[in-house]
């Protein structure tokens, strides 16, 4: 079952069972860091790293915050997710993949959030470090989902739409390459010489 029909696929009872709120403040502020992080570290250590698992639990987690909360929440998670937006951390998943679109790059900066405050610094300061990461976490993981459920969870509370009010950075940043030529060779040998199969 997928995170559409899992959140989307609600019956009216169960959307409505929860009393509807509708007195929020919509803030650009952030969530405090170590309780924006000390919510996703819970949610990776009770799914044992299984990522459709921790979506669940990620939205049992946000349940528990209110209306308010979310929207900091939100705000937090577009805020890494744009940080991370740069050509050095695409370059790293496109050698990878073999490729990767502006969508999936999306999924998978979300995938990176997801796996915790350290692995997000250490991969967007480095991403030939994702060298280090199991082959099959890497490879065949579906990334959709993590970023869609602070908004699916916000409407069970308000019956409305989450409002975005953080600008997030949408303008890939840092070094840009070019897929013709050897640029991503040359900036991540070691990647490139563990996928160069993926690559060609």
């Amino acid at each position: 079952m997928g995170i559409f029909d899992r959140f989307f696929g609600k019956t009216e009872k169960e959307k409505n069972s929860r009393p509807i709120k509708t007195d929020f403040i919509i803030s650009e502020k952030l969530m405090e860091e170590e309780l924006f992080w000390k919510i996703i570290q819970k949610t990776k250590d009770s799914s044992g790293g299984n990522f459709e698992e921790q979506q669940e639990e990620l939205a049992n987690e946000l349940r528990k915050l209110t209306a308010d909360e979310l929207i900091l929440f939100g705000n937090s998670f577009r805020n890494f997710r744009g940080e991370a937006n740069t050509w050095e951390l695409w370059g790293a998943i496109y050698i990878i993949h073999g490729g990767c679109s502006d969508d999936s790059f999306n999924d998978f900066r979300e995938w990176v959030i997801a796996q915790g405050k350290d692995f997000y610094y250490k991969i967007t300061a480095n991403p030939e470090l994702l060298v280090e990461t199991e082959t099959h976490l890497i490879e065949e993981f579906d990334w959709e989902g993590f970023g869609y459920l602070p908004g699916i969870v916000f409407e069970e509370l308000t019956g409305q739409e989450m409002p975005y009010p953080f600008q997030e950075k949408h303008n890939t940043t840092g070094n840009e390459w070019n897929e013709k030529s050897d640029d991503l060779q040359k900036m991540f040998p070691k990647l490139y010489a563990k996928y160069s199969a993926n690559f060609q």
